[in-house]
């Protein structure tokens, strides 16, 4: 019995460590950095019976099936994106003086260019990105569009949601597009009522496809409100009462989020499309013809996402910041940096540009916060400035934000972590405009004022203890 028992168990461990090595050889070919392909590794070895469940889960770096599904669709949506494509790149921008590798990789990658003809209005808040949202939905004429990671079924949720209902009375198609992990807390009930009223509902299925079925690692992390395709609604404001600081235990919710109208709402469209087809297998009849607006904003609306070709996360920050000649600020609540992104702001830095960068004082995730740490500590010493909003007190910094020189900003859905830039479906509007750039430098300006700077080596004066847990965290940076 218990020569037995001491034979099945020896059988057991082999079995892992067979499975174990198998995976790590799935690691190295699969993962997206050396660090990360490394990291993996000595954490499957080292502990299999841990690990390996977890990569299994979250180890992936490809959406697998999302882009065989656009390629396999039928020859109408191929015919109908080649002529949709080329009407929205007709009011194509020239490139900006020192920009022009930024507008060539977004072209090359994305077959969309940079648009001319926008208006672009700076929402700094929840108050201002809600009103001016519910005010667009309440003014649809033919079709409202809604994308969100979380959707909360609270106050503004329910206020947002009565919004699209008047207008389904009235006739207007609405499409409703949820991701399952973000908005879990989203109710069975809440969702029925969609629909029985005749709102198109969809989750996002992440776990559909080919090799899928257990990869809660990938996340839409898009948040778009598409109206008419007249204009769109994008940044890092999700619906619920805590993005407008209703939550006691937060405090102080500090986002930002921009209405575009123009041509590049119809590049907006196209993300939209694609998550939709791939969610529920339909081609949505909608508006694509690009209205030149007043503004004369150029906008570069950029989907990103794990199906992608290349990762053009990092590739357009990157380009971004090595255009910069003066400054780069940054806002950003998760800086857990690609090895890339990292080494562009310590150049930028060391050729003298004006590098800083705010994140919160208060992070709700604590082990990105301890690996941010190392970072901070990295690029302070090559001159880049951090600044922590909100030190001492409540309040969370939840934008993602950046500003180079005096005329290129960024807001969206894209945060500097390994997953925003390779692993989650994300979306923001690159846009090129100096009065528009003058705009963001007043906001962040107000933000360095409710922040303190980060004058010492971040770790002086700290325990060896903090400093281990830091660089602890750090190791596991590829995987977060």
């Amino acid at each position: 019995m218990f020569g037995d028992t001491t034979a099945l168990i020896v059988l057991v461990i082999v079995a892992v460590y067979l499975l174990a090595a198998y995976t790590v050889t799935l690691a190295i070919r699969r993962s997206r950095t050396p660090q990360g392909a490394t990291a993996w590794s000595i954490a499957i070895i080292s502990l299999p019976l841990l690990v390996l469940p977890l990569y299994w889960v979250f180890g992936r770096s490809k959406f697998h099936g999302y882009v065989e599904s656009h390629r396999a669709g039928n020859e109408e949506l191929k015919e109908e994106a080649k002529h949709i494509l080329a009407d929205i790149a007709k009011p194509a921008a020239a490139p900006a003086e020192g920009l022009a590798p930024l507008y060539q990789l977004v072209r090359e990658l994305t077959n969309l260019p940079f648009l001319v003809g926008n208006t672009v209005d700076l929402l700094v808040d929840g108050e201002q990105t809600f009103a001016s949202m519910l005010e667009a939905i309440r003014g649809a004429k033919e079709y409202v569009l809604v994308q969100c990671y979380i959707y909360r079924d609270d106050g503004i949720g329910k206020r947002v949601k009565d919004a699209l209902l008047e207008r389904v009375e009235a006739g207007v198609r609405v499409y409703f597009l949820y991701d399952e992990i973000g908005s879990s807390t989203m109710s069975q009930s809440f969702k029925t009522e969609l629909i029985d009223h005749g709102v198109e509902v969809s989750g996002f299925k992440t776990t559909k496809g080919r090799g899928n079925r257990f990869q809660i690692n990938f996340r839409n992390h898009r948040k778009l409100l598409i109206v008419d395709g007249d204009c769109v609604f994008v940044g890092g404001l999700n619906v619920g009462d805590d993005y407008l600081g209703l939550y006691p235990s937060v405090g102080p919710w500090r986002d930002t989020h921009v209405k575009i109208a123009g041509p590049a709402v119809q590049a907006a469209q196209v993300s939209f499309v694609k998550d939709w087809y791939w969610a529920a297998e339909e081609i949505l009849p909608l508006n694509w013809q690009p209205k030149l607006s007043n503004g004369e904003s150029v906008v570069a609306v950029v989907h990103t996402g794990p199906a992608d070709l290349a990762t053009l996360a990092t590739l357009y920050h990157v380009a971004a910041f090595n255009s910069a000649q003066e400054r780069i600020w940054i806002a950003n609540p998760y800086f857990v940096p690609d090895e890339p992104t990292a080494k562009a702001l310590e150049l930028a830095a060391l050729r003298g540009v004006d590098v800083r960068i705010i994140l919160p004082a208060n992070n709700d995730n604590r082990l990105i916060q301890l690996a941010a740490m190392t970072y901070v500590a990295q690029l302070q010493h090559s001159g880049v400035q951090f600044f922590l909003y909100m030190s001492g007190e409540k309040g969370f910094l939840h934008q993602k934000t950046f500003l180079v020189d005096d005329r290129l900003s960024a807001i969206g859905t894209t945060n500097l972590d390994n997953r925003s830039l390779h692993v989650n479906f994300e979306c923001s509007a690159l846009i090129v405009d100096e009065e528009f750039a003058q705009r963001v430098e007043e906001m962040l300006l107000s933000d360095f004022k409710r922040s303190s700077p980060i004058e010492n080596p971040v770790f002086e004066g700290k325990s060896r203890w903090h400093v281990l847990a830091a660089k602890a965290a750090n190791l596991g940076a590829p995987m977060l």
